[in-house]
């Protein structure tokens, strides 16, 4: 598989989606000729891949780099080609099209996606894609290949069968399935990104019987720190999620480590909140980015008069009930210099119904208010309070923040 195959031992190609470098590619491309990697026909299909991600994100520099390239022969040539025809890019078919065999490469470009992981092969050149581009579509494609379960055993009764047609295919979706599961731990082992889509693939459902129970198995067994994968006495498996370092909860830097508790930022019993008050007008739209990207606010401290303030009560892990829901309320309210509360807001539903996602995930109350201060309020510490209640579990956390109203 591809987490262990030396032509992905560099860092160009097996960690290129954190740092991508363009700029390497005929350079390694003529390594990988020299090697012997790119004409091999147990890896040339992953290179491929891997180089055509590469090319569609660059399509201003295929026709150079392809031209560089022109002086490979032979298989090496013909696994460049190939991944030029995958990238889709006009670039790399008008290059083709120069061709003598430009006849081979006309048509509609193979849909990488669309390929069932039926095949080791498969399975490697979704790998190949997720290395180029860190995306979590080819990993969930692998997680699909933990269906094959079924045919476990199918390697063992291979040796003693007539060894028929099928037989031979049940055997090689055996081997598949368990190359999928190795690898998908495997990886997410080295890459903190696979782990990320794999605990998202899990936590957001929709999964099969069969990849349920084996992302648990895969999950337990590459991060032992967070999840158990353990069968009771009534021979049942049970996934768990782990208690935080020491049996504490609470919110966490960038690398895992607690942070201590503020004013504005608390956790009980594994619940947690933020109340955060940003003057950033485009507030929504980072929020609404990607789930694996961390959104930056900034804080609203010394605001000018008609400058709108955004309160955003924000919590993770809420307590389900027995039907799968959440139920999340808050008080809120804005205190003037002068005592006198200018907002109020009681028993407001935060959150309510189910939760997609990974249970400790940030989610954004549904109560996020937009305030300014008029001409007439006074200047000074304006406070706002919010009361954040998680009724299943009932936990409350008293949550406050302020800034300062200045005219200019």
């Amino acid at each position: 598989m591809s987490v262990v195959q030396p032509a992905f031992a560099g860092d160009w190609l097996s960690h290129y989606y954190e740092h991508p470098t363009p700029e390497r590619f005929v350079t390694e491309v003529k390594a990988l000729s020299k090697s012997g990697y790119l004409s091999n026909p147990q890896s040339a299909s992953m290179i491929s891949v891997f180089l055509a991600r590469v090319m569609a994100a660059n399509p201003a520099q295929v026709d150079g780099w392809l031209g560089q390239l022109s002086d490979l022969k032979g298989g090496d040539r013909e696994s460049l080609l190939f991944a030029a025809s995958l990238s889709g890019t006009k670039e790399a078919q008008a290059y083709l099209g120069r061709q003598p065999d430009a006849e081979k490469y006309r048509g509609k470009p193979v849909d990488i996606s669309a390929l069932e992981p039926n095949n080791p092969t498969v399975l490697d050149m979704f790998w190949a894609d997720f290395f180029a581009t860190g995306e979590a579509a080819p990993v969930r494609r692998i997680v699909a290949a933990l269906n094959y379960d079924k045919y476990s055993g199918a390697l063992d009764r291979y040796a003693k069968s007539e060894k028929t047609e099928k037989d031979r295919n049940d055997a090689v979706l055996e081997a598949v399935f368990k190359a999928a599961a190795w690898s998908l731990e495997s990886n997410a082992r080295q890459h903190r990104r696979v782990g990320e889509i794999l605990e998202q693939t899990y936590f957001l459902g929709a999964l099969t019987q069969p990849e349920q129970v084996w992302l648990s198995a895969i999950l337990a067994k590459a991060m032992p720190e967070k999840y158990e994968f353990t069968r009771s006495e009534a021979d049942q498996w049970t996934f768990k999620i782990k208690a935080t370092e020491e049996g504490k909860t609470g919110w966490r830097d960038s690398a895992g480590k607690l942070i201590g508790e503020t004013v504005s930022m608390k956790s009980r019993d594994d619940f947690s909140g933020w109340l955060l008050a940003t003057t950033d007008d485009d507030w929504e739209k980072k929020w609404n980015t990607s789930p694996d990207t961390t959104p930056s606010f900034n804080k609203a401290d010394a605001v000018p008069y008609g400058k709108k303030i955004y309160i955003l009560p924000i919590f993770a892990n809420p307590k389900l009930d027995q039907q799968g829901n959440a139920n999340v309320r808050c008080d809120l309210r804005v205190v003037a210099p002068t005592g006198k509360v200018s907002f109020e807001r009681k028993d407001a539903i935060c959150a309510a119904g189910t939760m997609e996602g990974i249970p400790y995930a940030l989610r954004l109350s549904t109560q996020a208010v937009a305030f300014s201060g008029d001409p007439d309020d006074p200047p000074g510490t304006w406070v706002v309070e919010v009361m954040l209640r998680d009724v299943v579990r009932n936990v409350e956390l008293p949550l406050r923040t302020s800034f300062e109203l200045k005219r200019q």
